[in-house]
């Protein structure tokens, strides 16, 4: 093969490369938009949670489901491009990320950008700078979500207690209730009559 050839084949190799880049990007900035969707979504639901608006966590729900299958479509196509950069590149995934300083054997954004050009280097650190930054502030606002739901059901379980206590007028459910064994009902039945 001649020196010709081979310049050839490596700028046919970087222009596929370049343009796995570019579609990577364009997925990096989706899933950026869909989890700032999401995080503005966490903020609408756990205020649903806190009014005890049954209607409006329902739609909370029903939009959620939306954008994580939305997301689940976009992290499929990124892992299939990440793939593809690897074949691309003729280099195993612990090849590829020892080349960055990375101890596991996990190609992570970071690692992908630092062996790329610019501009799309920039670009691919920027966007995974920004998508961490909103994954941590979902997690916070999650951890709320999950603390106003269990507070909303335990108060929604301390109210039914108070129903069943007022509406027991045998005395059949017990403090937690449940059927209290201990209490007998005595009842009888006249049959000569």
């Amino acid at each position: 093969m001649s020196k010709a050839q081979a310049r050839t084949d490596a700028e046919v190799v970087a222009g596929a490369a370049g343009a796995t880049l570019d579609a990577l990007d364009g997925v990096m900035q989706q899933l950026l938009a869909e989890h700032e969707g999401l995080l503005a979504l966490a903020v609408e639901h756990r205020r649903a949670i806190s009014q005890a608006d049954l209607p409006a966590m329902d739609a909370c729900m029903s939009r959620q489901q939306a954008l994580f299958a939305r997301i689940t479509e976009l992290e499929i196509r990124r892992q299939g491009l990440v793939q593809a950069l690897r074949t691309q590149a003729g280099e195993s995934v612990k090849a590829l990320a020892g080349a960055a300083g990375s101890t596991t054997a996990r190609v992570t954004i970071t690692v992908i950008a630092q062996r790329a050009a610019e501009p799309i280097r920039s670009r691919l650190t920027e966007v995974g700078k920004k998508l961490r930054e909103v994954l941590n502030r979902l997690h916070v606002e999650h951890a709320a979500i999950r603390e106003a739901a269990e507070t909303l059901s335990s108060h929604m379980e301390g109210v039914m207690r108070q129903v069943c206590r007022q509406l027991s007028h045998a005395g059949t459910y017990g403090p937690r209730a449940a059927i209290d064994t201990r209490t007998q009902v005595v009842s009888a039945l006249d049959v000569r009559s």
